[in-house]
């Protein structure tokens, strides 16, 4: 059986991107390590899914999430529309607007931190 372990990002503003997912989506920074001379904060954002924040700058400013490796990062939650709210009262840019899927989840896309392409979705 596999999972997978964690999603590695990279961040123009670390601290910026930290207090986003944890203002939003409840992550502690479970550690923080060097690697290749670059310094990487780990999330937890439940105690088994890791999201890595690696600081560096990008390769290209406000990057296009369609041009990414990854297409997007999909968070399950609890009461979308509060998370929804507050996201866009904080200014966050939504590409598809609250609705329900066919499976029935209630889901939204977002564009987080350095334009990281965000699915947030609640399951019934």
């Amino acid at each position: 059986m596999a999972r997978i372990d964690h999603v590695h990002i990279h961040s123009s503003h670390p601290a910026k991107t930290i207090e986003f997912f944890k203002t939003f989506f409840e992550g502690r920074v479970s550690r923080e390590f060097e690697a290749m001379g670059r310094k990487v904060t780990v999330l937890s954002l439940d105690g088994e899914t890791n999201l890595s924040i690696l600081h560096v700058p990008p390769g290209v400013e406000n990057p296009r999430p369609e041009l990414a490796a990854v297409d997007h990062i999909g968070i399950s939650v609890k009461n979308i529309e509060d998370l929804v709210r507050r996201l866009k009262d904080a200014g966050v840019t939504f590409t598809v607007d609250l609705n329900r899927s066919p499976s029935g989840a209630k889901v939204a896309f977002c564009l987080g931190p350095d334009n990281v392409y965000l699915e947030i979705l609640e399951r019934p």
